[in-house]
């Protein structure tokens, strides 16, 4: 027996399953930032959890670089990767030198100041490209006082591509409430919402 659904059903299912899969790459990060967080303090006597309210944010921009180091050099240990990754933690979202020092000490001892500066030349890459995009957005720089505060929508960029496509306004106000539901808005709800949807629209036209 065939099911005929309506073009508009078809899609509100579309819809969904897009935002869905947002949810699920912003769950994967809080995750991603938790499991850091967990093993800088057993494996490396190094508290992180002042920084979860950035949670989603640094994953958003440490997963990507640490992913793309893990294939560079696959013979990383798991304690490298934490290494490598809390360095660039500690110096792209937290001004502390006395920890960010403890941290390239150990990095210098276990011998990856290669791969810890090839790390902080693909972030830096990252960084900029990012940046350009969201000043390409037309806000004013004034209003987006850390603009590594939005990097949690870096992995999510192809999602938002997608969901762009065909949609009206209220569908592309829903998705926004969806992501911002998830991410913490101490940091700027207002702001994330333009950004989001000012992004939402680029991708629309």
């Amino acid at each position: 027996m065939k099911i005929l659904i309506t073009e508009t059903q078809y899609k509100k299912i579309i819809l969904e399953e897009r935002q869905k899969n947002i949810i699920s790459k912003l769950e994967n990060l809080k995750k991603f930032f938790d499991d850091i967080v967990d093993d800088a303090k057993t494996q490396i006597g190094l508290d992180l959890g002042f920084l979860t309210t950035w949670g989603v944010s640094i994953a958003g921009f440490v997963q990507p670089v640490t992913q793309f180091i893990e294939g560079r050099f696959p013979e990383l240990s798991s304690t490298d990767l934490l290494l490598i990754s809390t360095g660039i933690i500690l110096t792209y979202f937290q001004s502390n030198k006395e920890k960010l020092k403890k941290i390239l000490d150990k990095i210098k001892e276990r011998e990856l100041i290669f791969e810890f500066d090839r790390t902080l030349s693909v972030c830096e890459k990252l960084k900029d490209v990012f940046i350009n995009f969201i000043d390409s957005l037309k806000i004013p720089l004034s209003r987006v006082s850390n603009m590594l505060a939005y990097t949690f929508l870096i992995p999510i960029l192809p999602e938002l591509y997608e969901t762009a496509q065909g949609i009206d306004s209220i569908d592309i106000r829903e998705t926004i409430l969806r992501i911002t539901s998830f991410i913490a808005l101490s940091f700027g709800g207002p702001l994330i919402k333009k950004l989001i949807n000012l992004i939402v629209v680029r991708f629309k036209n």
